[in-house]
């Protein structure tokens, strides 16, 4: 740990400026981010702001809603009237108009359209058998009755009558003329008296109306009068009683009967206009129902059935108990009541985010993230309270599953991947309390709303692929559901409505877990945070920019793989994000795609593209990779994240072996070189010395940032280190200890770890985890042993003198890493 602890006297200032060199509006914009991450002022102005939003959107204009009851259902406490109040029952005026109606008999027109039709049946009967006697009596009886029965059916046919023409021609050959005509005159006076009397049908299916035994009459003037009416049975047994009177015997009175009976047909017809202004007239003399109640009164008793003539006394309460309200959205009793109780909540909340969440990274933007999942959360919740309300206004039993609706688990979901399990667990709290009070303060569905998000925030933490999401919905739906069954079953509610509202419960956590699958990436984009779900599905090596660099610039893409490797380790040996530091490091050298032949990892056959440039140009384009690897990031839309690790991978680290040959050509230049012409001389006429030019550092040099989170530092590191590590001649232990030490000191006394939050001990985990991965990476390997066939051969090659047209003395080339 001592390497980590020396410092040069001169360090502050070299710092101080080195700083200087940073970019103007770079530094700005991190200096405004960083003072919105942790100034207390923002933080404080956040929480006033949330709390005036959440009392906005979940209090304003919202009514009273009454005791919680439900329809056939028992009730759970005694509901008491605070004042005195009457009003008219809307149900007994329903059940007295029932009742009337019930006792209004239907009311019938009488017509006298069949006796009418059978009496000019009977006339033209008459006529058509003087006819037949005049044209066929003469042809002989059977001739005549032949054509007597043609008449007789076709008469049957044009007065459609229920008679057999048999019944005619028997008619006819049972009396003579002179009997016959005042039989039919007797008959049809007969059937006017049952006629005029009225007779109605018993048949159902005969009836247009109902099937009655009291019938009111209403002649053409509306009059009623009772009628002696008698169904058609007895009609018919009144005619066969009177027509026994007429006849001289038996036989004749059958044969009459059986030709009066088909004109005899119900005329009693059923009026639906008349009876329903019966019955309208029967309503109207009701009198209102008014039911009066006294303070202090009980309106429902603990325990009993809840019944429709309960519910209707609790609305009229309700409703009086409205109109005497303040009408004002903000100074009423109501809003004022909510407003109290959700300050004294987030008292406490603002305690523990103060103490707390202390050490949470970039506090205010996590406190941010949770302020507005909660106000979404709250904002849906109110929603579908509000329309659902007015939807089901008329529907009891489905009002009672409307809390069940809400998405109490979406907040906590989104909370718990973006920000972490503490905050989903507050973000769970606050939204069941605000739903509780939401829902005339109801302790039931605080329990079941804080117990569904939570369950959903710890299903979700660590969460890496978006499929999850959606389990941990349906898992905080099951748990609503099942707390919702037990606190139903406790407070006496049927089977039917506790099944009914498990299944809302589960459907209802299920497209939770879909919609925060949708929000998610909202988020991400607004707040400029990476998920470790993004993260995850970056690693694909199908990535197209990874893809290009494997071809394009294998060396760089396995020199990323390295770095992956090292930063990987010592991130989870801190407790830093391995995930992140792995996606960074896979795309953190994408700039070289642009040139990649210009790094020695890419190149090949002893070609380097730098032998024809100056060190400045050299360094220029090595220093644009950064930029171009920024670029190339934004283009593809890769998380914020990191093109921050892009940007900051190499801090403002010189690039060592381009400033050396820089420095080395000029000397060389000034030890060389003579001026082509004599030095200026001064006022005096003294010559003044030509000074050497000067190497200016800064051109040397990245343009960073310097690292500024853990997995930055450590990519920054790792970064070094690895690309050091090739060019060990010796893989041993105590050589990776020295070049890891000298790699972190130097980095240290440069100043590069100025901005960065990490501590002396984690820099020593850091620095063990890249020793151990080195170790592991750099391996030997054992050397296999010859056959003696390949010894063989080898002897035969050392016995033979060695040919070469190369000077022993010359060189080494001057081949360097860069």
């Amino acid at each position: 740990m001592s390497i980590f602890r020396k410092k040069t006297a001169g360090r502050k200032s070299k710092d101080s400026s080195k700083s200087q060199r940073k970019s103007g509006g770079r530094g700005k914009e991190s200096a405004t981010l960083r003072y919105f991450e942790t100034s207390r002022v923002i933080e404080f102005g956040l929480f006033v702001l949330f709390t005036a939003l959440v009392v906005t959107i979940c209090f304003l204009g919202q009514e009273p809603k009454g005791p919680r009851v439900l329809l056939n259902q028992a009730a759970s406490n005694r509901i008491v009237a605070d004042f005195a109040f009457e009003y008219e029952s809307r149900l007994q005026m329903e059940s007295a108009a029932a009742a009337a109606r019930a006792q209004v008999p239907p009311v019938f027109k009488r017509t006298f359209e069949p006796f009418e039709n059978f009496r000019s049946f009977i006339n033209d009967l008459n006529s058509s058998i003087a006819k037949n006697q005049i044209q066929f009596e003469a042809d002989g009886s059977e001739v005549f009755q032949q054509e007597l029965l043609k008449t007789a059916t076709s008469l049957i046919e044009k007065y459609p009558l229920d008679i057999e023409p048999e019944v005619i021609i028997n008619v006819t050959a049972q009396t003579n003329p002179r009997e016959r005509s005042a039989l039919f005159n007797d008959a049809l006076a007969i059937l006017k008296s049952l006629y005029e009397d009225g007779i109605y049908s018993t048949s159902r299916a005969e009836s247009i109306g109902p099937q009655v035994t009291v019938i009111q009459l209403v002649d053409e003037d509306g009059r009623y009068h009772m009628p002696n009416a008698r169904s058609l049975d007895d009609a018919l047994v009144a005619l066969r009683v009177r027509i026994n009177s007429l006849s001289r015997d038996t036989e004749t009175a059958r044969v009459l009967f059986d030709l009066l009976r088909g004109g005899l047909k119900p005329n009693l017809l059923y009026s639906a206009n008349a009876t329903n202004r019966a019955i309208k007239r029967a309503i109207d003399q009701i009198e209102p129902v008014r039911i009066a109640f006294r303070a202090g009164e009980t309106l429902i008793e603990p325990g009993a059935v809840v019944m429709p003539i309960d519910l209707e006394r609790l609305a009229a309460y309700r409703e009086i108990e409205q109109r005497g309200r303040n009408t004002s959205l903000v100074f009423n009793q109501l809003f004022m009541e909510r407003l109290i109780l959700t300050l004294l909540l987030f008292i406490p909340v603002y305690i523990y985010v103060k103490q707390g969440l202390r050490e949470l990274h970039k506090r205010n933007r996590a406190i941010a993230i949770t302020a507005v999942a909660i106000l979404l959360n709250l904002l849906i919740i109110r929603i579908l309270m509000e329309v659902g309300e007015s939807a089901l206004v008329n529907s009891r039993p489905s009002l009672s599953m409307l809390p069940y609706v809400a998405p109490y688990a979406l907040a906590p979901i989104l909370v718990a991947v973006l920000v972490g399990s503490s905050p989903a667990v507050l973000s769970a709290l606050i939204i069941a309390v605000i739903f509780g009070l939401i829902q005339n303060n109801s302790v039931e569905f605080i329990l079941i709303a804080f117990i569904s998000g939570v369950v959903g925030s710890f299903v979700s933490v660590n969460t890496r692929t978006r499929s999850k999401l959606v389990r941990a919905g349906l898992l905080a739906g099951a748990t609503a559901a099942v707390a919702g069954t037990a606190i139903g079953l406790l407070s006496g509610y049927s089977l039917g409505l506790v099944g009914q509202q498990t299944l809302v419960a589960m459907v209802i956590g299920l497209f939770t877990g879909i919609l925060a699958v949708g929000l998610l990436p909202i988020f991400e984009s607004l707040f400029k945070i990476t998920t470790e779900i993004t993260l995850l599905e970056l690693t694909d090596f199908n990535h197209p920019l990874l893809r290009r660099m494997q071809v394009e610039a294998p060396g760089s893409y396995h020199h990323s793989l390295m770095v992956a490797n090292l930063s990987e380790n010592a991130a989870a040996a801190i407790g830093a994000s391995p995930l992140l530091c792995r996606v960074c490091c896979l795309f953190h050298d994408i700039g070289k795609l642009v040139k990649p032949e210009y790094f020695t990892e890419n190149q090949h056959e002893g070609i380097n593209p730098h032998d024809a440039k100056n060190p400045s140009m050299s360094a220029l384009v090595i220093k644009a990779h950064v930029k171009e690897g920024v670029e190339i990031a934004r283009k593809h839309k890769l998380p914020r994240v990191i093109i921050d690790v892009i940007r900051q991978h190499h801090g403002t680290t010189l690039i060592q072996y381009f400033f050396h040959q820089a420095k080395e050509r000029a000397k060389e230049e000034h030890g060389n070189t003579q001026p082509p012409f004599p030095e200026k001389t001064g006022k005096q006429g003294k010559s003044k010395p030509r000074e050497a030019r000067q190497v200016e550092e800064s051109t040397y040099r990245y343009d960073g940032p310097r690292p500024q989170f853990k997995e930055s530092a450590i990519i920054f590191f790792a970064d070094s280190v690895e690309a050091a590590s090739r060019s060990l001649k010796k893989v041993t232990q105590p050589n990776v200890e020295d070049l890891i030490d000298r790699i972190f000191r130097d980095r240290i006394e440069d100043g590069q770890l100025d901005n960065c939050p990490l501590t002396f001990h984690e820099l020593d985990l850091i620095r063990k985890s890249f020793i151990y991965t080195v170790l592991n990476m750099l391996h030997a390997r054992i050397e296999y042993p010859k056959t003696d066939a390949e010894k063989a051969a080898d002897q035969e090659k050392n016995s033979k003198p060695e040919e070469s047209d190369q000077d022993p003395h010359a060189p080494a080339g001057n081949q360097q890493p860069i």
